[in-house]
Protein backbone atom coordinates (compact mmCIF):
# COMPACT_ATOMS: atom_id res chain seq x y z
CA UNK A 1 0.00 0.00 0.00
CA UNK A 2 1.24 3.49 -0.85
CA UNK A 3 0.93 6.82 0.88
CA UNK A 4 -0.50 9.27 -1.65
CA UNK A 5 -0.64 13.02 -1.19
CA UNK A 6 -2.94 14.94 -3.52
CA UNK A 7 -2.38 18.67 -3.78
CA UNK A 8 -4.86 21.27 -4.93
CA UNK A 9 -3.77 24.86 -5.38
CA UNK A 10 -6.42 27.34 -4.22
CA UNK A 11 -8.81 28.90 -6.74
CA UNK A 12 -8.34 32.34 -8.23
CA UNK A 13 -8.34 35.50 -6.12
CA UNK A 14 -8.66 39.12 -7.23
CA UNK A 15 -4.92 39.48 -6.55
CA UNK A 16 -4.21 36.56 -8.91
CA UNK A 17 -6.40 38.17 -11.56
CA UNK A 18 -4.65 41.53 -11.13
CA UNK A 19 -1.23 39.80 -11.13
CA UNK A 20 -0.18 40.89 -7.64
CA UNK A 21 2.12 38.96 -5.32
CA UNK A 22 -0.01 37.77 -2.39
CA UNK A 23 2.38 35.55 -0.48
CA UNK A 24 1.09 35.37 3.07
CA UNK A 25 -1.44 38.21 2.67
CA UNK A 26 -4.88 36.71 3.31
CA UNK A 27 -6.76 37.28 0.03
CA UNK A 28 -10.13 35.50 -0.46
CA UNK A 29 -11.35 33.52 -3.44
CA UNK A 30 -13.31 35.39 -6.09
CA UNK A 31 -16.29 33.98 -7.98
CA UNK A 32 -14.08 32.67 -10.79
CA UNK A 33 -11.96 30.88 -8.19
CA UNK A 34 -15.01 29.19 -6.72
CA UNK A 35 -16.07 27.98 -10.17
CA UNK A 36 -12.53 26.69 -10.80
CA UNK A 37 -12.75 24.63 -7.61
CA UNK A 38 -16.10 23.19 -8.68
CA UNK A 39 -14.48 22.15 -11.98
CA UNK A 40 -11.75 20.43 -9.99
CA UNK A 41 -14.46 18.63 -8.00
CA UNK A 42 -15.76 17.20 -11.29
CA UNK A 43 -12.24 16.02 -12.15
CA UNK A 44 -11.90 14.41 -8.72
CA UNK A 45 -15.20 12.59 -9.24
CA UNK A 46 -14.15 11.41 -12.70
CA UNK A 47 -10.94 9.98 -11.22
CA UNK A 48 -12.91 8.47 -8.30
CA UNK A 49 -10.43 9.93 -5.82
CA UNK A 50 -10.99 9.55 -2.10
CA UNK A 51 -8.92 10.58 0.89
CA UNK A 52 -8.66 9.88 4.56
CA UNK A 53 -7.36 13.29 5.65
CA UNK A 54 -7.80 16.88 4.43
CA UNK A 55 -5.17 19.47 5.34
CA UNK A 56 -5.27 23.15 4.40
CA UNK A 57 -3.11 26.21 4.61
CA UNK A 58 -4.63 28.58 7.19
CA UNK A 59 -5.09 31.32 4.57
CA UNK A 60 -8.75 31.78 3.61
CA UNK A 61 -8.26 31.24 -0.15
CA UNK A 62 -6.93 27.74 0.53
CA UNK A 63 -9.33 26.93 3.36
CA UNK A 64 -12.41 27.93 1.34
CA UNK A 65 -11.10 25.81 -1.55
CA UNK A 66 -10.86 22.85 0.86
CA UNK A 67 -14.38 23.54 2.14
CA UNK A 68 -15.84 23.58 -1.38
CA UNK A 69 -14.16 20.29 -2.25
CA UNK A 70 -15.21 18.71 1.04
CA UNK A 71 -18.86 19.73 0.64
CA UNK A 72 -19.05 18.16 -2.82
CA UNK A 73 -18.59 14.65 -1.49
CA UNK A 74 -20.93 12.51 0.59
CA UNK A 75 -18.65 12.07 3.61
CA UNK A 76 -17.34 15.38 4.91
CA UNK A 77 -14.05 15.19 6.81
CA UNK A 78 -12.68 17.68 9.33
CA UNK A 79 -10.29 20.11 7.63
CA UNK A 80 -7.02 20.42 9.51
CA UNK A 81 -5.37 23.83 9.22
CA UNK A 82 -1.60 23.42 9.19
CA UNK A 83 0.54 26.58 9.32
CA UNK A 84 3.41 24.77 7.59
CA UNK A 85 1.31 24.68 4.39
CA UNK A 86 1.08 28.48 4.16
CA UNK A 87 2.41 30.19 1.03
CA UNK A 88 6.01 31.30 0.72
CA UNK A 89 6.67 34.69 2.24
CA UNK A 90 7.66 37.17 -0.46
CA UNK A 91 8.62 39.77 2.15
CA UNK A 92 8.50 43.32 0.83
CA UNK A 93 7.27 42.03 -2.54
CA UNK A 94 3.87 41.14 -1.12
CA UNK A 95 1.21 43.43 -2.54
CA UNK A 96 3.24 44.63 -5.53
CA UNK A 97 2.60 43.82 -9.23
CA UNK A 98 3.98 40.65 -10.82
CA UNK A 99 6.28 41.90 -13.56
CA UNK A 100 9.20 40.21 -15.28
CA UNK A 101 11.61 42.37 -13.28
CA UNK A 102 9.90 41.73 -9.95
CA UNK A 103 9.78 37.99 -10.66
CA UNK A 104 13.48 38.04 -11.50
CA UNK A 105 14.11 39.69 -8.13
CA UNK A 106 11.94 37.05 -6.41
CA UNK A 107 13.96 34.30 -8.09
CA UNK A 108 17.17 35.93 -6.86
CA UNK A 109 15.71 36.47 -3.36
CA UNK A 110 16.36 40.21 -3.51
CA UNK A 111 13.36 41.40 -1.47
CA UNK A 112 13.73 42.14 2.23
CA UNK A 113 12.32 39.37 4.48
CA UNK A 114 11.67 37.09 1.48
CA UNK A 115 11.70 33.36 2.16
CA UNK A 116 14.46 31.78 0.05
CA UNK A 117 13.93 28.80 -2.26
CA UNK A 118 16.06 26.68 0.06
CA UNK A 119 13.96 27.68 3.07
CA UNK A 120 10.61 27.00 1.39
CA UNK A 121 11.85 23.62 0.10
CA UNK A 122 13.05 22.68 3.59
CA UNK A 123 9.74 23.77 5.14
CA UNK A 124 7.78 21.85 2.50
CA UNK A 125 9.88 18.70 2.90
CA UNK A 126 9.51 18.78 6.68
CA UNK A 127 5.76 18.98 6.09
CA UNK A 128 5.88 16.01 3.68
CA UNK A 129 7.90 13.94 6.19
CA UNK A 130 5.40 14.79 8.92
CA UNK A 131 2.50 13.62 6.74
CA UNK A 132 4.35 10.49 5.67
CA UNK A 133 5.15 9.51 9.26
CA UNK A 134 1.68 10.30 10.61
CA UNK A 135 -0.51 8.96 7.80
CA UNK A 136 1.31 5.98 6.31
CA UNK A 137 -0.82 4.08 3.82
CA UNK A 138 -3.42 6.88 3.65
CA UNK A 139 -4.69 9.16 0.88
CA UNK A 140 -4.18 12.78 1.91
CA UNK A 141 -5.54 15.96 0.34
CA UNK A 142 -3.48 19.12 0.87
CA UNK A 143 -4.93 22.45 -0.25
CA UNK A 144 -2.19 25.01 -0.54
CA UNK A 145 -0.38 27.59 -2.71
CA UNK A 146 1.83 27.75 -5.80
CA UNK A 147 5.29 28.16 -4.25
CA UNK A 148 4.64 25.84 -1.32
CA UNK A 149 3.41 23.21 -3.80
CA UNK A 150 6.62 23.62 -5.82
CA UNK A 151 8.64 23.19 -2.62
CA UNK A 152 6.81 19.91 -2.01
CA UNK A 153 7.30 18.54 -5.54
CA UNK A 154 10.70 19.90 -6.58
CA UNK A 155 12.86 17.16 -4.97
CA UNK A 156 10.86 14.60 -6.99
CA UNK A 157 10.57 16.70 -10.17
CA UNK A 158 14.06 18.25 -10.49
CA UNK A 159 13.14 20.14 -13.67
CA UNK A 160 10.37 22.01 -11.81
CA UNK A 161 11.29 25.66 -11.30
CA UNK A 162 9.79 28.26 -8.99
CA UNK A 163 8.90 30.39 -12.00
CA UNK A 164 6.96 27.47 -13.56
CA UNK A 165 3.30 28.48 -13.82
CA UNK A 166 0.75 26.49 -11.83
CA UNK A 167 -2.96 26.69 -12.52
CA UNK A 168 -5.50 27.82 -9.95
CA UNK A 169 -7.34 24.80 -8.51
CA UNK A 170 -4.87 22.50 -10.31
CA UNK A 171 -4.49 18.91 -9.07
CA UNK A 172 -1.11 17.25 -8.40
CA UNK A 173 -0.07 13.96 -6.82
CA UNK A 174 2.88 12.59 -4.85
CA UNK A 175 3.04 8.82 -4.25
CA UNK A 176 5.36 7.17 -1.72
CA UNK A 177 6.17 3.47 -1.94
CA UNK A 178 5.75 2.05 1.58
CA UNK A 179 8.05 -0.87 0.84
CA UNK A 180 10.97 1.48 1.45
CA UNK A 181 9.72 2.66 4.85
CA UNK A 182 12.38 0.72 6.79
CA UNK A 183 15.28 2.19 4.82
CA UNK A 184 14.67 5.81 5.80
CA UNK A 185 14.91 6.81 2.12
CA UNK A 186 11.56 6.57 0.43
CA UNK A 187 11.22 6.73 -3.31
CA UNK A 188 8.36 8.75 -4.64
CA UNK A 189 6.88 9.76 -7.95
CA UNK A 190 5.21 13.10 -8.52
CA UNK A 191 2.90 14.55 -11.14
CA UNK A 192 2.54 18.27 -11.58
CA UNK A 193 -0.74 20.19 -11.70
CA UNK A 194 -3.07 19.06 -14.44
CA UNK A 195 -1.27 15.78 -15.14
CA UNK A 196 -3.03 13.43 -12.73
CA UNK A 197 -4.62 10.56 -14.66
Amino acid sequence: MNTTIYFVRHGQTDANKARIFSGQIDTPLNDTGRLQVLDTCKRIQELQLKWDVIISSPLSRAYETAQIINKNFQIELPIIKNPQAIERSFGKAEGIPITDENYRRIMNCEFENEESEETIINRAQNFIKELYNKYQGKNILVVTHSHFLKGCLKPYLPSLRFDTKTVNAGLSRLVFDLRCADTGRCSAKAEQSGSVE
